[in-house]
């Protein structure tokens, strides 16, 4: 069972991810016609806990999924989990919110973005260790196009 200190982790990586976007892109959404910037609070309009609690509620997925891959590793992570891999979900949430007009993912794609990104990070691993990683992945999708990981 995950520690809570890995769930706060993993949902501060989660955010750390979402001030990144915000960081570069706010800058280059557009206005809203009367020279007010668009930003990603403005376009979510439900407020920032709001905002923040969207993200955190996949920080325990984040860490079973974590947790699940490390068990079958023969070595460790090649990589940094959570800058590769947390944060880069935590852009993602954000990018998807902003391209749907403020909506949020459903669970099903914030799993599928979360396998891609694991797949391309776990990539690196040694290539013996693909066929485990891949299972894995695996039991977490009933869409098996969403593993990028070689079997």
């Amino acid at each position: 069972m995950a520690r809570e200190l890995d769930i706060a982790r993993a949902a501060t990586g989660l955010a750390m991810g979402l001030r990144d976007f915000c960081c570069w892109s706010d800058a280059r959404l557009p206005y809203d016609g009367q020279e007010q910037p668009v930003t990603l609070l403005s376009l979510w309009g439900s407020g920032a806990w709001e905002l923040q609690a969207e993200l955190a509620q996949y920080a325990p997925l984040v860490v079973q999924l974590e947790t699940e891959l490390w068990a079958v590793l023969q070595e460790g992570f090649p990589g940094s989990w959570h800058y590769e891999v947390v944060e880069q979900q935590g852009w993602a949430i954000a990018d998807w919110i902003v391209q749907h007009d403020g909506a949020p993912p459903s669970r099903e794609w914030v799993t599928a973005t979360l396998l891609q990104l694991a797949g391309t990070f776990f990539s690196r691993a040694p290539p013996a260790d693909w066929p485990a990683l891949r299972a894995v992945l695996l039991r977490h999708t009933t869409d098996p196009s969403t593993v990028l990981l070689p079997a």
